[in-house]
């Protein structure tokens, strides 16, 4: 499967998001995407995404969140991520709010390739050092190189 560089572009990243509710923060995702051309019925989007999360909660723990939807508003698979400026619950298992949230879209057709980025992203979201990069990140770009770097982590020395 192709990295998180294929569908994920720097400029669909915001930290310190303030969202007085779910959908605020939802909505704060849909629009980094708008922003980029990649949702051109906002609208629509928010409320496939909406849509989903009542069916399920999205919250993984751990400060983390990842709420996703198939629709046919989002002509291509493309990810957006925020850090919130206050911990919002999204449902996770151990009732933890997340502070890190990402937002997975892609059209209908796109199954197999939205699960694997799902898998992919929640692999991604349980390494404690991604998260306090994540948390710690002065800005969106070094929000956005964080995630980027999980494609290709620094080379260590042996």
């Amino acid at each position: 499967m192709p990295g998180l560089e294929a569908v994920f572009d720097r400029a669909c990243v915001a930290v310190d998001v303030v969202a007085a509710c779910k959908r605020d923060a939802i909505t704060a995702l849909v629009d980094l995407l708008a922003s980029a051309g990649k949702a051109p019925d906002r609208d629509a989007l928010i409320r496939a995404v909406m849509e989903r999360e009542a069916l399920a909660p999205t919250g993984l723990g751990d400060d983390c969140a990842i709420p996703h939807a198939q629709d046919d508003s989002a002509p291509e698979t493309a990810v957006a991520a925020i850090r919130l400026a206050e911990p919002m619950d999204f449902g996770a298992p151990d009732g933890t709010p997340a502070r890190l949230v990402f937002l997975i879209v892609g059209p209908k057709d796109s199954a197999a390739a939205h699960l694997r980025l799902l898998s992919r992203l929640a692999r991604v979201l349980c390494d404690d050092d991604f998260r306090s990069s994540a948390l710690a990140a002065p800005d969106a770009g070094s929000f956005a190189l964080a995630i980027l770097r999980t494609d290709n982590p620094p080379a260590t020395c042996a």
